[in-house]
């Protein structure tokens, strides 16, 4: 029946109902043996082979006379045994040397005073500001002539012609400034003039097309000229050969994001840089299946493979010569997980991972393997 079995290792404490031991070799003299007390206690006992002196024989009793011969003479007596000789009493154990006292240790040095820190040097004098030199003196201003009288200015005409300017006035003399005449009436408007027709349209220019040809994109060179590229080509229709609707031949450098909202395909790549954490594998599937990854070795989509066995024991396995296309996975081998857990009874493991191999750790760190 499978269940979980306690691993005994180096160091750990062994609980057993029975302990069995076959082919055994028979030794000449052991110093140490193995010993189990009645409490089911195992140990070992050291120097057990060396027994204490054997004790002195007793002596043989007299034989008793043979009787006459004819009739059976009654039997003599037996001689009594001799006694036996007392057992050597065992050897005393020698006392185990004391221990060397430790040594002082020895004191910590003191620690040295702290250098007194330097004086600060004194901040020279600023220096004295230079005077500043004396302004020159003004000159007086002249006295402000007398202003004239402005003119009234003209009606503006139909055809928006501007008045008539009034006659200056003459300079006053020189002195105090007099008062300022009157302004005239400013004339009206003239009417807007109608617009312009507009002029017509200038002929269009022509573009040179280098390296012209069928289906193929063309990008600016200078603005007047432009190249047909025989790597970058478009096929609204696609092509019989599955090249689809634009086809690039060559390296293509992307600096910002890339969404495909199709089916991506990579093929020939020789390292893939994917800074995702977690991969989403089978995001098409609805229900529970196999997958995993294929590593090819020497024929062309076959190889080893680690997967995932969603079909049957929903167990991480391995097995080799797998092809790619499959649906389907049947490990060879299976991976052990490493359960830890929070109690002392294995029992408590999910049931998921209570299967053939997998291993248990207790929480007082005894170790438990299923099989």
């Amino acid at each position: 029946m499978a269940e979980w079995k306690k691993v005994i290792v180096s160091g750990s404490n062994a609980d057993l109902s029975n302990l069995t031991l076959s082919d055994l070799s028979v030794q000449g003299s052991e110093e140490t043996t193995l010993v189990i007390s009645p409490a089911g206690v195992v140990g070992t006992r050291e120097n057990a082979a060396s027994s204490g002196t054997s004790g002195s024989s007793g002596t043989s009793g007299s034989s008793g006379t043979s009787g006459t011969s004819g009739t059976s003479g009654s039997s003599g007596t037996s001689g009594t045994s001799g006694s036996s000789g007392t057992s050597g009493t065992s050897g005393t154990s020698g006392s185990s040397g004391t221990s060397g006292s430790s040594g002082t240790s020895g004191n910590d040095g003191d620690a040295g005073s702290s250098g007194s820190s330097g004086t600060s040097g004194t901040s020279g004098a600023d220096g004295d500001a230079g005077s500043s030199g004396s302004s020159g003196t003004s000159g007086t201003s002249g006295a402000d002539g007398d202003a004239g009288s402005s003119g009234s200015s003209g009606t503006s005409g139909t055809s928006g012609s501007s008045g008539t300017s009034g006659t200056s006035g003459s300079s006053g003399t020189s002195g105090s400034s007099g008062t300022s005449g009157t302004s005239g009436s400013s004339g009206t408007s003239g009417t807007s003039g109608s617009s312009g027709t507009s002029g017509s349209s200038g002929t269009s220019g022509v573009i040179n097309v280098t390296n012209p040809g069928v289906r193929r994109v063309m990008t600016d060179i200078d603005g007047d000229s432009a190249r047909a590229n025989t790597n970058l080509t478009f096929n609204e229709t696609g092509s019989p050969e599955g090249d689809g609707l634009l086809n690039v031949i060559g390296d293509v450098i992307i600096t910002r994001d890339l969404t495909v909202q199709g089916t991506a395909s990579f093929q020939n790549s020789e390292n893939l840089l994917i800074k995702d954490r977690f991969i989403l594998m089978a995001s098409g599937s609805t229900g529970a299946g196999d997958g995993g990854i294929v590593i090819q070795q020497g024929t062309q989509d076959i190889g080893d493979t680690f997967a995932y066995d969603g079909l049957s024991t929903l167990r991480w396995g391995v097995t080799s010569s797998f092809h790619a296309s499959g649906s389907g996975f049947t490990p060879d081998a299976f991976m052990a997980t490493v359960v830890i857990g929070t109690t002392t009874d294995p029992d408590d493991a999910p049931s998921r991972y209570q299967a053939s191999g997998n291993i248990f750790v207790a929480s007082d760190e005894t170790i438990y393997i299923y099989s």
